[in-house]
């Protein structure tokens, strides 16, 4: 049985950007796409709650979306057919930017239908601020 301090959790929300409960029916990539956060995004920040394949969300829990200087807004929901290439150029950023900010992807850029990507033109999670 795992322990969660109360105090660490109220800290880790304190450090939130944006929460959201967790409806019915809700999955990490249609979070991500009703909340403009990547789907790498939430499950990274909630990795203490969140397996690998964000599939034990459970109801009325509360998500951070967003640590503060660390949260990627500008995102994109990947559709069938796009290709890392073409999301890159109708994006206007570089493809090391796009697999920096989506390490999920993997080097080769792996990606499926309704993931949401983190498309901020800067790394986000090394600078804390984009532009887009």
């Amino acid at each position: 049985m795992a322990v969660i301090s109360i105090s660490s959790v109220v800290a880790k929300l304190d450090a939130c950007q944006r929460t959201v409960h967790v409806e019915q029916g809700d999955t990490c990539d249609k979070i991500g796409a009703d909340w403009s956060v990547s789907t790498y995004q939430i499950e990274h920040v909630n990795s203490d709650i969140i397996d690998a394949n964000c599939d034990n969300l459970k109801i009325g829990e509360v998500l951070c979306l967003g640590i503060k200087g660390q949260d990627c807004k500008a995102t994109y929901v990947v559709k069938a057919g796009d290709t890392c290439d073409n999301i890159v150029e109708s994006e206007g950023i570089s493809l090391a930017t796009l697999l920096a900010n989506n390490p999920n992807t993997g080097s080769d850029c792996f990606i499926h239908t309704g993931e949401v990507l983190c498309v901020a033109d800067c790394e986000v999670y090394k600078t804390g601020g984009c532009t887009k």
